[in-house]
C-alpha cells in the first residue's frame, strides 16, 4: 500500500511539472512573439514615417513673393511649374529663403549699405510668412484623407503614404496579428535643440562671429536654434540632406524658448493588435519619427549684374566744376552725388502687357506703390542702384562669397577701349561704350569682365519687371566736348540746322532695369521675374576671380545708320518725366526726326523711329529665348542679366550761328 500511494504521489507531481512547463512554454512563446512583433513594428512604423516625410519633402505652395515654395529645392523642371513663356520655374525651400536672407543680411553690413539690409529684412519676413502658409497645407496633407500637390501637378497622400508602407512592412509570426484600421495618425513637430541642416554657413570661414560648435554642425546651420544677426531671428527649420529615422524622444509638438519656428519633423503612430496561442490579445502602440530632405539647388547660373556706359565712362569730370562726378568703381553707385536730393530722385515703372516695347499691348506703367525700400522715401538714384545689386546677390543663394562681393564693390572699373568713329561717314570720333559684368563662380566667389558696348541691342523691360529712370543724375560725369565746330554739322531733317553743332555734355541720365525683383508665376510676369537671356554676359572662360588680376574686355563696334529722333516732347506717357538741358539754358523740344548721319535717339533708352513713337521692331532689342522644345530655362544653365544699371550720355544740339539750343537726345547707334 505504500508503495502505491508514492508512485501516485509521483506521477501527480511529474504531471504538475509538465504543466508547469507548458505553461512557461506557452507564456514565453507569446513573449517571443510579442518581442518579434514588437521589433516588426516598429520596422513597420518606421517605413510609415519615412514614406510620410519623403512625400512632405515634395509638397510645393506657390507664392507672391518667391514663386513656388516648399522643403526642398528644385531646379526649374516641373511641368506644373511653367510660366507664361512656357519654361518651368524652380522651387526654394523654406530653409534656403532664411538662409539667402540671413547671408544678404550680412553682405549688408560688411557693405555699409542699410537699405540692402532692410531689402533682406523684407525677404525675411516675407519668407516666414510663406513658410507658415506652407506648414498650414502640410499639417492639412497629413490627416486621413488630406492631400498635397507637388511640383508637377501630382497629388500627394502622405497618410497613404504612411499606411501603406506600414502594412507591407509587417511581417506575420505564429498566431495572429492585425493592424488596427485608423490608428495611424501623423504629426509635424520640432527638435528641441535641433539637428544639422544641409544651409552651408556664409562663406568665408569667420565671416559671421556668432557662429560656432553650438548652432552649427559640419558648416551647416542647426535647426530650431535662433541663430539672431543684427538683431533680426533666424531659426531654421528641420530639414537635412536626405530623409532620414530620428529618436522620437527628441521630437516636442513645440520646442521652447524661440521666437519662431516651423514644425518639419514628421512623427507617425500606430496601433497592432496580436493574438498570442492562448488568445489572448495584445496591442502594441509604436512611434517612429522622420525629418525631412530637400535637395540644395547648386544654381549653376545665377545670372549677372551688368553696369554699363553705351556713351563712354562719367570718369573724365571737368575739375572746374563743382561737384565732380566719377564713377570709379561699383561703390560709386551708392555715394554722392547719386544720393542728392536735389537731382537724384529716381521714378519707379513696370512693364504692362507683355515684354516692353516689342509687344504690341505692352506699356510702361507707373508703380510706385511697389518701392521696396521704405525708410527712401525720395527714391533716391543710389537706392535704385542698391535694389538692382541686392537682386543679384539674391539670385546667388546661400552660396554667395561675403569678402568677395565687398572686393568687387571696391575694385576699379576696368577703362574703355579707344574711341570710335561716329557715323557713316563719320562726323568725328566719340567715347567707346562699355559694359562691367559680374557673375558667381560655382565657389560663390564673384567674377569680373568688361566688354565693349554701344547702345543697340537696347534691352527689353521684362513684363511686370522693374524699369527705374532718373534724369541728370550726373551733372559733371565727364568732360564736355562738341563735334561740328568746324565743320558744322546738317541737324535734320526736319530741323532747318545747316551748321549744328553737337554738344557731349558732361550730364549723364540713369535707366535701371531689374528683371528678377518679382519672382515666380503669380506677380512675375510672362517670365516670372527670371534673368534676360543674354549673350553678352554668358560665362566666359577668359573670366578670372577678383582675387586675380582684371584684364579688360574687347569686342568690336558694330556700326549701323538708322533714323533717329530727337527728345520726346514733355514726356509721352503720363508720368514720365523728361527733364533736357542744352548748352545755353532749357532746351526746346520738338517732336522732329534727327537724321541720319549721324544717328541720334531721344531721352529715352529705347529704339527711336518716329516723331513721339519707340519702335517695337523686335531686332532692335534684345529678348528672352522663346520655348525650344526643352522645359529647362537656359538662364539655369548659363548666366543671363538680373539687373541692367545703364548711364546715358545727354547730347545738346544747338545752332553755331544762333547759339540756341534747338534739342537733346542720345547717340543711337554707333
Amino acid at each position: 500500500m505504500f508503495n502505491r500511494r508514492r508512485s501516485g504521489n509521483m506521477l501527480v507531481l511529474i504531471a504538475a511539472f509538465c504543466f508547469i512547463v507548458i505553461v512557461l512554454l506557452l507564456f514565453g512563446l507569446a513573449y517571443v512573439r510579442l518581442i518579434g512583433s514588437s521589433s516588426e513594428q516598429r520596422t513597420a512604423i518606421e517605413a510609415a514615417a519615412i514614406a510620410a516625410a519623403r512625400d512632405l519633402s515634395t509638397i510645393v505652395i506657390n507664392t507672391p513673393e518667391f514663386g513656388f515654395v516648399g522643403l526642398s529645392d528644385s531646379a526649374p523642371n516641373g511641368s506644373s511649374t511653367v510660366a507664361g513663356d512656357s519654361f518651368d520655374t524652380t522651387t526654394h525651400s523654406i530653409n534656403t529663403l532664411i538662409g539667402t536672407a540671413r547671408l544678404d543680411m550680412i553682405i549688408a553690413q560688411n557693405l555699409g549699405v542699410p537699405e540692402m539690409q532692410e531689402l533682406a529684412l523684407n525677404d525675411l519676413t516675407a519668407a516666414k510668412t510663406e513658410a507658415n502658409n506652407l506648414i498650414a497645407v502640410l499639417d492639412a496633407a497629413i490627416l486621413p484623407g488630406g492631400s498635397g500637390t507637388d511640383k508637377n501637378g501630382n497629388t500627394v497622400t502622405p497618410y497613404v503614404s504612411a499606411e501603406t508602407a506600414y502594412q507591407q512592412n509587417q511581417i506575420r509570426m505564429t498566431g495572429s496579428s492585425s493592424y488596427v484600421t485608423g490608428s495611424m495618425r501623423l504629426t509635424l513637430g520640432a527638435i528641441q535643440n535641433g539637428i544639422a541642416t544641409n544651409i552651408p554657413v556664409p562663406k568665408p570661414a569667420g565671416i559671421d562671429g556668432s557662429l560656432n560648435t553650438t548652432n552649427t554642425i559640419n558648416n551647416c546651420y542647426r535647426s530650431y536654434m535662433d541663430i539672431p544677426f543684427n538683431g533680426q531671428d533666424f531659426v531654421f527649420a528641420g530639414i537635412g540632406a536626405n530623409v532620414k529615422l530620428v529618436d522620437p524622444r527628441m521630437w516636442v509638438a513645440a520646442p521652447t524658448g524661440l521666437p519662431y519656428f516651423h514644425r518639419t519633423i514628421l512623427k507617425a503612430e500606430a496601433d497592432q493588435i496580436v493574438n498570442d496561442p492562448t488568445h489572448t490579445s495584445q496591442t502594441i502602440h509604436a512611434i517612429a519619427c522622420a525629418q525631412p530632405a530637400s535637395v540644395y539647388d547648386p544654381r549653376p547660373a545665377p545670372g549677372a549684374l551688368q553696369i554699363s556706359f553705351p556713351d563712354g565712362p562719367p570718369n573724365n569730370p571737368d575739375p572746374n566744376v563743382s561737384p565732380a562726378t566719377p564713377l570709379y568703381k561699383p561703390y560709386d553707385l551708392y555715394a554722392a552725388p547719386m544720393n542728392d536730393p536735389t537731382n537724384a530722385t529716381t521714378d519707379y515703372f513696370m512693364s504692362n502687357g507683355g515684354d516692353y516695347p516689342v509687344a504690341a499691348a505692352s506699356n510702361i506703367v507707373i508703380d510706385t506703390p511697389e518701392w521696396p525700400v521704405a525708410s527712401d522715401t525720395q527714391h533716391m538714384a543710389s537706392t535704385a542702384c542698391k535694389i538692382a545689386v541686392y537682386d543679384w546677390l539674391r539670385r546667388g543663394g546661400t552660396k554667395v562669397d561675403v569678402n568677395s562681393v565687398v572686393g568687387m564693390h571696391n575694385t576699379p572699373f576696368d577703362p574703355a577701349g579707344p574711341w570710335t568713329p561716329w557715323g557713316s561717314p563719320s562726323v568725328g570720333n566719340i567715347p567707346s561704350g562699355i559694359s562691367h559684368i559680374y557673375r558667381f563662380d560655382p565657389d560663390g566667389v564673384v567674377t569680373y569682365e568688361s566688354k565693349t558696348q554701344s547702345p543697340q541691342p537696347y534691352y527689353v523691360v521684362a513684363d511686370q519687371q522693374i524699369y527705374m529712370t532718373c534724369f541728370d543724375v550726373l551733372f559733371n560725369g565727364a568732360t564736355a566736348f562738341d563735334l561740328g565746330q568746324p565743320p558744322a554739322i546738317t541737324l535734320g531733317p526736319p530741323l532747318s540746322c545747316t551748321d549744328g553743332i553737337i554738344e557731349f555734355e558732361p550730364t549723364f541720365d540713369m535707366f535701371v532695369r531689374c528683371y528678377t525683383r518679382k519672382p515666380g508665376t503669380t506677380t512675375g510676369g510672362l517670365h516670372a521675374g527670371e534673368p534676360l537671356d543674354n549673350p553678352l554676359v554668358v560665362m566666359a572662360p577668359a573670366d578670372v576671380k577678383l582675387s586675380e588680376n582684371l584684364t579688360s574686355g574687347t569686342a568690336s563696334v558694330e556700326t549701323m545708320v538708322v533714323t533717329g529722333k530727337g527728345a520726346l516732347p514733355g514726356g509721352y506717357m503720363k508720368g514720365w518725366g523728361m527733364k533736357g538741358k542744352g548748352k545755353g539754358g532749357t532746351v526746346t523740344l520738338s517732336a522732329g526726326t534727327i537724321g541720319a548721319p549721324p544717328t541720334i535717339v531721344g531721352r529715352e533708352d529705347f529704339m527711336e523711329s518716329a516723331p513721339s513713337t519707340i519702335d517695337r521692331t523686335p531686332s532692335w532689342y534684345q529678348q528672352y529665348a522663346t520655348f525650344s522644345g526643352s522645359a529647362l530655362r537656359t538662364t539655369y544653365m548659363t548666366n543671363g542679366t538680373v539687373s541692367d544699371i545703364r548711364f546715358r550720355r545727354v547730347l545738346g544740339l544747338w545752332s553755331n550761328a544762333t547759339g540756341t539750343p534747338v534739342e537733346s537726345g542720345y547717340v543711337g547707334i554707333h
